[in-house]
C-alpha cells in the first residue's frame, strides 16, 4: 500500500525533494519525482520542501467519517504535541471537539508514553544490552530496519505509544477502534506492521481540514490540566525526562536522521558503552514534525507550551506527576530486516558515467548538488540505479547549452552584438568583427555601442520597454545595408541585436533596378523612333496616294475623251 507518492508535475530543474530526502528514496524520471516506497522511512521532508505542494498521501478520512454515520463507536488516542498545534490549554477542549465529530471519546496518547517508558525502565534494569535506542519514532524504525539492520538489536522491541495506547483503550473499551490524530505521516506505517492494535491514523493537517470543513473551532475559555510527566515526549529529551535513571547507563539524545547515522555507525564500531539513545528523526523531535514545519510554528513557544503541560518546572522531573496507567498486557514489538540490497557500480562504471557528465577529471566535479546529491560520485551512483538522469546536472546542462550556442553564434553569418544597460557592448560575434572591421573582440567589449551602431535603436528600446523591434538602416562608416532585429532581456538587463547583413542583396536589387531603368529608357527610345517612322511612312504614304489619284483621274478623264469623239 503506497502511504506517500507525489502527484504529476513538472519538476524540471528543480530536485528540492531529492536534496531534503534523508535517505534518496527519490527517483525522477522525465522530469517527474517519484518516491522508492520500499526505501521511504517516511520522514515527510518532501512533502514540506516541494514547492509545488506534490505531495499526496493516503487519507482515512472518509473511512472514519463513514464509520461515525453507521454508528461505530470510535476513541481517538491524541498526541501530546496537539498542546503546540492548537490554540488550547486543555485536553478538554480537544476532546470537545472530537465529540461534535461523532467520537465516542477521546484520550492522550500520553497514556501509552507512561507504558512506553515504564518498559523502557524494565529493560534498563535487566541489563540485557549495553547500549539501547528508543523505538517511539516511526520514522527512526524505518532507518534503522532499512539502512542498518545490525542494529535492530539495539532497538527497544516495545510498542510505540500509539500502539500501546490503542492497546489499553481496546483493553478498556473491546468494541472500539481507535483513531490517531499527530503530527508525522510515518504512523501510518505502523498500521501495516503485525503488532497493531490502532485502526484510522490521521495527521494534524487532515484534522484541521475536516474540523474547517465542519466549521467548528475552539473554545476560547482557559483550562488548565495538572501536569503529567509523560506528556514531555514529543521534544527533544522528553522520553529522558519521564524515566528513572538508571545509574549502569547514561542517557544521550540524538536528532536528526544524519546524526542518528553518525551514531549508529559509532555503535557498530564499538565505541558506545552502556547508554540510552533517544532518537528522533525531526531536529526539535515532534514538535518539529511534518504539521508543525508546514505551519511554520514557533519551535520555543512550541517546547513551552509541551512543559508546561508536563510539568510545573521543566528542570525537575517528579516522577508521581503523571499518568500512572496500570495495565496487564504485553507491550512486546517486532521488528523486521527490511534492508534492500544495493549492487554498488565499481569504480569503472563510476568513471563511465561521469564523463558521460561532462566530468573527465576530478576538477570537473563541482558537488554542487544542485541535481540534489552531496557528490557528483554519489548522483553517478543515482544514475547507475536508475534513480537519477544526467540532465538534472545542471552545470552540465548550462556548459552545453552555453556550448551549443557558442557554435551556433560563432558559425551563424548573422552579426550579433548584445549591449547591457550602459550601452556597452557585452558580447560580439565574428560575423560581426568582420563587418565592422574588428581585429579583437578586446578592442569593442566593454566599450560604447556608438562606436559601430546607432545607440538610439538601443535607447528607444529601453525607453518604450519593447521586447523587440525590427528595422532597416545604412551604415555609412562601413557601407553595410542591415535588417536589424532587437530582442530586450529586461531580467537580465541586456539588448541582443541581431543583424542581416543585406548589402550584397541591395547593390544587386540596385543594379538590377539600374538595369531595368536603362532598358526601360532604351525601349523609350525605341518606341519614340518607331513611331517616328511611322509616320514618316505615313507622311510619304499620304503624297503617293494623292499623287496616284490625280494620275487616275487624269487617265481616266483622257479615257473618256476619247470616247466621245
Amino acid at each position: 500500500m503506497s502511504i506517500l507518492k507525489f502527484k504529476r508535475v513538472n519538476c524540471k530543474d528543480c530536485y528540492k525533494c531529492v536534496r531534503y530526502c534523508p535517505v534518496k528514496a527519490i527517483e525522477v524520471r522525465d522530469h517527474q519525482a517519484k518516491i522508492i516506497e520500499e526505501e521511504c522511512i517516511l520522514c515527510g521532508n518532501c512533502t514540506i520542501v516541494c514547492p509545488q505542494n506534490a505531495k499526496e498521501d493516503i487519507s482515512s478520512i472518509e473511512l472514519i467519517k463513514n464509520a461515525l454515520k453507521e454508528g461505530e463507536k470510535l476513541i481517538a488516542t491524541v498526541a501530546p504535541s496537539y498542546i503546540a498545534n492548537y490554540d488550547v490549554s486543555s485536553f478538554s477542549q480537544m476532546k470537545d471537539i472530537l465529540k461534535k465529530l461523532g467520537f465516542f471519546d477521546a484520550y492522550e496518547t500520553a497514556e501509552g508514553a507512561y507504558i512506553v517508558k515504564t518498559e523502557y525502565e524494565k529493560v534498563l534494569d535487566n541489563k540485557e544490552n549495553s547500549v539501547v535506542i528508543s523505538s517511539c519514532c516511526s520514522t527512526i524504525v524505518q532507518y534503522i530496519e532499512k539502512n542498518y539492520p545490525e542494529m535492530l538489536k539495539y532497538l527497544l522491541p516495545v510498542l510505540s505509544p500509539m500502539q500501546a495506547h490503542s492497546k489499553l483503550i481496546k483493553q478498556n473499551y473491546q468494541d472500539a477502534e481507535v483513531v490517531f490524530i499527530g503530527p508525522c505521516i510515518s504512523k501510518k506505517a505502523e498500521l501495516l506492521e503485525e503488532s497493531n492494535y490502532t485502526d484510522y491514523v490521521i495527521t494534524f493537517d487532515e484534522f484541521d481540514l475536516w474540523i474547517s470543513e465542519q466549521g467548528l473551532s475552539f473554545t476560547n475559555e482557559f483550562l488548565e490540566d495538572e501536569t503529567k510527566l509523560s506528556r514531555f515526549f514529543p521534544t527533544t529529551s522528553g522520553i529522558i525526562k519521564t524515566m528513572k535513571k538508571n545509574p549502569n547507563y547514561s542517557y544521550v539524545a540524538v536528532e536528526g536522521i544524519k546524526n542518528c547515522e553518525d551514531v549508529l555507525e559509532e555503535i557498530k564500531n564499538n565505541k558506545i558503552k552502556n547508554c540510552f539513545i533517544e532518537m528522533s528523526s525531526c531536529v526539535g523531535s515532534c514538535i518539529n514534525g511534518p504539521s508543525f514545519k508546514r505551519k511554520s510554528a514557533s519551535p520555543v513557544m512550541s517546547k513551552i507550551s509541551v512543559e508546561k503541560s508536563a510539568s510545573e518546572t521543566a528542570f525537575e522531573e517528579d516522577y508521581d506527576k503523571d499518568f500512572n496507567v496500570n495495565y496487564d498486557f504485553s507491550v512486546e514489538r517486532i521488528f523486521k530486516d527490511r534492508h534492500i540490497f544495493k549492487n554498488i557500480p565499481d569504480e569503472k562504471t563510476i568513471t563511465a558515467i561521469l564523463r558521460k557528465m561532462g566530468k573527465t577529471g576530478v576538477e570537473d566535479e563541482l558537488n554542487c548538488g544542485s541535481c540534489g546529491y552531496q557528490t557528483c560520485r554519489e548522483k553517478a551512483v543515482a544514475i547507475y540505479e536508475n534513480k537519477a538522469e544526467i540532465s538534472m546536472c545542471l552545470p552540465y546542462m548550462k556548459k552545453r547549452a552555453e556550448s551549443f550556442s557558442d557554435k551556433i553564434i560563432t558559425i551563424t553569418p548573422n552579426l550579433i552584438v548584445t549591449v547591457d544597460m550602459d550601452l556597452k557592448v557585452q558580447q560580439i560575434n565574428k560575423s560581426a568583427l568582420d563587418a565592422f572591421k574588428i581585429a579583437d573582440e578586446k578592442d569593442i567589449i566593454g566599450f560604447p555601442v556608438s562606436r559601430i551602431l546607432d545607440e538610439f535603436d538601443f535607447v528607444n528600446i529601453i525607453t518604450e520597454e519593447k521586447i523587440t523591434d525590427k528595422k532597416r538602416t545604412f551604415i555609412a562608416d562601413y557601407n553595410l545595408y542591415l535588417d536589424q532585429t532587437f530582442l530586450y532581456d529586461k531580467q537580465n538587463g541586456l539588448i541582443i541585436c541581431i543583424m542581416k547583413d543585406i548589402t550584397a542583396d541591395k547593390k544587386r536589387k540596385d543594379k538590377i533596378k539600374k538595369s531595368r531603368t536603362i532598358t526601360a529608357n532604351m525601349a523609350d527610345d525605341i518606341v519614340e523612333k518607331q513611331l517616328r517612322i511611322v509616320h514618316e511612312i505615313a507622311s510619304l504614304l499620304g503624297e503617293t496616294a494623292a499623287e496616284t489619284k490625280v494620275a487616275v483621274e487624269d487617265l481616266k478623264n483622257a479615257i473618256l475623251l476619247d470616247d466621245e469623239e
